[in-house]
């Protein structure tokens, strides 16, 4: 072949080659496209709401109070509250402009982890046209996965995408920067400082799990670089403990210091697991993770995820030490082959690597699809390159043909079914019969359907499946049967007993004030607000409940407050109320107390409260009075016409 017809043949490779890149893109806007119609779940309200507070992001102050005020993680993450921004600077939202960012974005984080898997490739010698469509290949596998969708289409996990576009980003300057080191020392260090410095904190303040990125970078030296032996330059030995060492040294240190905490053997606050049993149950959430990768479903349980058991003990189930015994043989052998085999080694350290804080002893919840968007971006990397150099090109092409297409048709499918709540909600109460959240939202939805004995059967089913006596079931399911005027005050008096010797649960603050307002409506007409004052006192007799200074004893207090101006015992209701207050100064909450005093004819007191959340509010910065959801004319206004009233009824 001469020169020319080499050139042609390159050319019309390179058209092929693009546009099979572009049918890959355009097949994930075409696969995701559905979900974009989809509605805010969970997290995206109490996360992007915050755009409402202070009436909207429209000035220097709002928006240094929304972008710095986030409480989200120890960083408030604002990076990502930047990028809300850009889809609406006011609350309410259209969900659809955000979920629309979020694939966008979804689509760069696949660009880029192409060009970080040429690159890996092209440090192996690769050739290049090999290395191109292999990396091509595993980028779409990873871009059309379904196991992705709950991430890209759930407006808050923003912030997960934001990490990995930084961290892959980093990643591609370091290896840029690495490049050079033959050639140009001094140049090849300052890209790779700043690249690492620059990109770790840009990923770390869009989620905390971006400070994983030196850690990722010496992933590669360790396995990738570290296989071509002498034939690339070697770090600088004290650059190299300086930039990755040591920060992965301090972050090992610091899950050291969490698993040494005198707590640790405790159930931890707002969980109904301790750190202990948390660690313990992660070989098998990391476990479960592996499998729907590799093994790949229709749907899973989307956002919800409360269904995991936690284990005991090593035995508790058996399948603890299984997965934790199939943990350390996968790392060792990666830890032993990473020179011999390199991609594979790497795949496999990549993926651990990205789930050592979220899925070690950190207080975060048990299982959560999110933590996999990053960590499996090189899994599937190995097994492609087999399948390069086992099968004959065309054979190749097809097989990878086949199996993008199987998970663009599953990911279609998901995506789907987030296009509409409901439809999510219904999927994952089949998928997850054990989540107390997935079967409390699946009641509610068939109640509100106008199907009330349908929905109290599910909750009934959903309580013998579950048998832990979780307050979202037990309390709904008062509230369902009072609804449809069937609650009798002995099944409540049940449930009651049952609910208050359990500890607080800050998250259930709603649930309870729900049951405490539904006692008072006609639908309810046997059940006295005497009956639920033993729920609440019973808590404050449980010392898990009070701490000084905690959010669950604050919430206690204020329930029992609730009660008390309930049944028109003023003392009790002003005493509770300032001891939840002492507990947990809050301007929202001070302004809720005062507005239940003023309901009840207690003026005097609601000024008292209100005057309380004018403090509060002249002593907090912007971000305290943004969190707060109250605006300084509210507590005027609210003054106002206590005084008037005060003034009228003299």
């Amino acid at each position: 072949m001469d020169l020319a017809d080499k050139e042609q043949t390159e050319r019309l490779e390179l058209i092929f080659r693009g546009a099979v890149s572009a049918t890959v893109f355009l097949a994930a806007i075409i696969v995701y496209w559905p979900g974009l119609q989809g509605p805010f779940v969970l997290d995206d309200v109490t996360s992007i709401s915050a755009l409402g507070n202070l009436g909207g992001v429209r000035d220097w102050e709002t928006f240094k109070a929304f972008v710095f005020g986030g409480t989200a993680g120890p960083t408030g993450r604002p990076m990502a509250l930047l990028s809300f921004l850009v889809d609406s600077r006011e609350w309410p939202a259209d969900p659809w402009p955000f979920k629309r960012t979020n694939l966008v974005i979804h689509l760069v984080n696949g660009a880029l982890l192409g060009v970080v898997t040429r690159q890996i490739l092209t440090i192996l010698q690769y050739r290049k046209n090999t290395a191109a469509w292999i990396a091509l290949a595993s980028t779409a596998a990873w871009m059309l996965h379904p196991f992705l969708v709950s991430t890209t289409l759930y407006s808050v996990q923003r912030m997960a995408q934001l990490a990995m576009l930084f961290a892959l980003a980093g990643m591609a300057a370091y290896l840029y920067g690495r490049s050079l080191l033959a050639a140009d020392r001094m140049r090849a260090y300052v890209i790779m400082t700043l690249s690492l410095g620059t990109f770790t904190v840009l990923a770390a303040l869009s989620k905390e799990n971006g400070i994983l990125l030196p850690t990722l970078i010496g992933v590669v030296e360790i396995s990738v670089i570290a296989s071509r032996g002498d034939k690339l330059p070697a770090l600088d030995r004290r650059w190299a403990t300086a930039f990755l060492l040591l920060p992965t040294t301090l972050i090992v240190l610091y899950l050291l210091h969490s698993f040494l905490r005198a707590d640790f053997l405790e159930v931890a606050v707002s969980r109904d697991f301790s750190l202990y049993e948390r660690l313990l149950t992660q070989p098998r959430v990391v476990a479960d993770y592996l499998q729907h990768w590799f093994l790949p479903k229709l749907y899973t349980t989307g956002v919800f995820q409360d269904h995991v058991n936690k284990s005991t003990s090593l035995l508790s189930p058996l399948t603890t030490l299984l997965a934790a015994v199939f943990h350390v043989g996968v790392i060792t052998l990666a830890i032993a082959k990473r020179k011999v085999l390199p991609l594979l080694a790497f795949a496999i350290l990549f993926y651990y690597a990205n789930h050592l804080l979220e899925s070690t002893v950190l207080n975060l919840e048990m299982y959560f699809e999110h933590r996999n968007y990053l960590a499996s971006a090189f899994l599937f990397l190995p097994i492609i390159v087999l399948l390069s150099q086992k099968l004959n090109r065309r054979v190749a092409f097809m097989v990878t043909g086949v199996a993008l297409l199987v998970l663009a048709s599953f990911t279609r499918y998901s995506a789907t079914i987030w296009a509409d709540y409901n439809d999510m909600v219904e999927a994952s109460a089949a998928r997850a019969p054990t989540s107390p959240r997935a079967q409390v939202q699946y009641s509610l939805n068939l109640f509100n359907a106008g199907y009330p004995e349908a929905s109290l059967q599910a909750i009934d089913r959903a309580i013998e499946n579950i048998p832990t006596g979780d307050p979202l079931l037990l309390v709904n399911r008062l509230l369902i049967k009072c609804n449809m005027q069937l609650l009798d005050p002995t099944d409540f008096d049940v449930a009651i007993a049952q609910l208050s010797q359990r500890d607080y649960d800050p998250r259930h603050l709603t649930l309870y004030s729900t049951l405490v307002s539904a006692l008072g409506e006609p639908r309810c007409p046997d059940i006295s607000f005497e009956r639920v004052q033993p729920l609440f006192a019973g808590m404050l007799d449980n010392p898990s409940n009070l701490v000084p200074g905690s959010v669950s004893f604050s919430h206690v207090q204020y329930l029992n407050g609730l009660v008390a101006v309930k049944l028109q015992r003023q003392a009790a209701a002003r005493q509770h109320f300032r001891a939840s207050l002492d507990a947990n100064p809050e301007i929202s909450s001070a302004m809720t107390m005062a507005a239940l005093m003023a309901t009840h004819g207690y003026l005097e007191d609601a000024l008292v409260f209100a005057d309380i959340a004018q403090q509060q509010f002249d002593a907090g910065s912007t971000a305290v009075r943004l969190s707060a959801k109250v605006t300084e004319a509210d507590i005027r206004h609210f003054r106002a016409t206590v005084l008037e009233e005060m003034g009228s009824s003299d």
